[in-house]
């Protein structure tokens, strides 16, 4: 199914303001897992394709509020950078890490529907095999995660919503929450996101502090709590990210020591469970993912 922002807009009088701003793999993907997707929404130069816009999204079908009805508690989990041999192996392993989401949230004791986010993870080229579009477009793919978000809170205003990710999907979560703080109709109508969690998160770690302050003041206004899970071990984040953006990780580190993070947010230390494995979050820290939703 397709969304367009248009229709929404008109049906809900909302306003939308944006800015234009690593991993998946695990088990086989299960047919019962709902997903939002930008597939193919964006070219190999991080642009946008013909037919789409910078606000749309499509879905599964079966997507809570903007396909089915309302349910008491939605995660949408964002995937995170994925440089596989061909798009279609890509997009299997997006469906698979959401899948794998979805039972290990599930299995840990989380009652609500977890709805994955795939996204073109796989674009670009060169010298560092298209990390630098990936990020690009993980930031326009946060306005479509943002109008999601206010479709879903159109329909379902007393759902409660939450959002989580791996790697670079936390670019695209920053950035939604970056993006609805600047939305009128979500914050004349009180609207928020419950809780959100990035895990081994690939975005600078001064990101969510008054260094930032865009973030810092977003995170505060829009979300009721913040958990970032960071691992000091993390393999991808201490070569890739390290190497490329020639700065640390808050996935690896946390926040940038000296500096200021809003009350509502705590990092959580999770290198015992975790280990060097990039690809090892959900399969070790679910269960803590989940005993801090609140």
């Amino acid at each position: 199914m397709n969304v367009n922002r248009r229709q929404f807009l008109s049906a809900t009088g909302a306003t939308l303001s944006g800015l234009g701003v690593l991993g998946s793999a695990g088990t086989a993907a299960a047919a019962s897992t709902p997903y939002i997707t930008t597939r193919d929404h964006f070219d190999d130069d991080g642009d946008l394709t013909s037919g789409h816009t910078q606000y749309d999204y499509g879905t599964s079908g079966d997507v809570p509020g903007v396909d089915t009805g309302c349910v008491g508690d939605v995660t949408v989990f964002v995937h995170g950078w994925d440089k596989k041999s061909s798009e279609s192996d890509a997009e299997q392993a997006a469906l698979d890490k959401m899948a794998e989401a979805d039972a290990e949230l599930t299995n840990a004791g989380y009652a609500g529907t977890v709805v994955g986010m795939t996204w073109d993870n796989d674009k670009g080229g060169g010298w560092d095999y298209g990390w630098g579009v990936s990020k690009d477009i993980a930031q326009q793919t946060g306005i479509k995660l943002a109008q999601f978000a206010v479709d879903f809170k159109y329909y379902c205003p007393d759902s409660t919503l939450r959002f989580t990710s791996h790697s670079l999907g936390a670019q695209v979560l920053f950035n939604a929450v970056r993006v609805l703080d600047d939305s009128s109709w979500w914050d004349d109508n009180g609207h928020q996101i419950r809780s959100v969690h990035p895990f081994g998160a690939a975005t600078d770690n001064e990101v969510p502090t008054t260094e930032d302050r865009e973030t810092y003041d977003a995170l505060y206004n829009e979300v009721g709590e913040v958990h970032n899970y960071y691992n000091a071990a993390d393999d991808v984040l201490q070569f890739v990210y390290n190497t490329i953006e020639f700065d640390q990780a808050l996935g690896e580190t946390g926040i940038e020591s000296g500096n200021v993070a809003p009350p509502n947010y705590a990092d959580h230390d999770v290198e015992s469970q975790v280990g060097d494995d990039h690809s090892n979050y959900l399969a070790t820290i679910a269960d803590d993912i989940v005993g801090d939703m609140p």
